[in-house]
């Protein structure tokens, strides 16, 4: 798929929209070439919310979501990110901490995608999804402050496979940390930022399946 500009990206969107409730399959498989699309376009280039998706879907198949909800938590994944195409290269890659500004720019990132794609009402869910993946089980997340159940299963889901790839996967600011780790910080923050009942299905299929890289 060629690159894109971001009309052309929401005329392809457009596309998607109209057949994702009578065409859901040919959907996802368009969703998933405008998702690559993005990955490339913004950093950090490495096919994040790919894999971000492949982990959430892990877990739906776990908890055994009706199919409904999958395509749904499939495309929330794919285009979780999606409002970093507005947000300055410069501050993405930025090795340095962040400045308490420049922190809530990025943050601005979950609300920016969820208003470029608020114009597709077909979205439904998949817009909840979105906006609810940075949102902590204790209410000290974005962009709602939003607590444990008031929070959508989808963007619970979400939240633990984005943590979990963006600590497992090499940053401009710091090298990738392994897996254990990785797990032990999800273990940690089980009831403060996750949903720990997630947390701990997550853990399970860790165990008998590996996301290839």
């Amino acid at each position: 798929m060629q690159k894109l500009n971001l009309d052309e990206i929401i005329g392809c969107l457009d596309q998607v929209a109209k057949i994702l409730h009578d065409q859901p399959d040919k959907a996802l498989a368009r969703l998933r070439e405008i998702s690559k699309t993005v990955d490339d376009q913004i950093p950090y280039y490495d096919g994040h919310m790919r894999r971000v998706t492949e982990y959430s879907m892990l877990m739906g198949n776990k908890l055994g979501l009706p199919d409904n909800d999958l395509v749904t938590l499939e495309a929330a994944g794919l285009l979780h990110d999606f409002g970093k195409i507005g947000i300055d290269e410069v501050l993405l890659l930025k090795t340095v901490k962040l400045s308490p500004e420049e922190r809530i720019e990025i943050q601005h990132h979950v609300i920016k995608g969820f208003h470029i794609l608020s114009g597709f009402d077909e979205f439904g869910e998949i817009l909840t999804g979105i906006r609810h993946h940075h949102e902590y089980w204790d209410g000290s997340g974005y962009p709602g402050g939003l607590t444990g159940e008031n929070i959508s299963l989808i963007g619970r889901i979400i939240a633990i496979a984005d943590s979990y790839d963006a600590m497992t996967s090499e940053r401009p600011y710091r090298k990738a940390k392994i897996k254990d780790y990785a797990i032990n910080e999800l273990k940690k923050n089980a009831g403060k930022q996750f949903d720990p009942k997630l947390v701990e299905i997550f853990i399970e299929v860790l165990k008998t399946n590996e996301l290839q890289q």
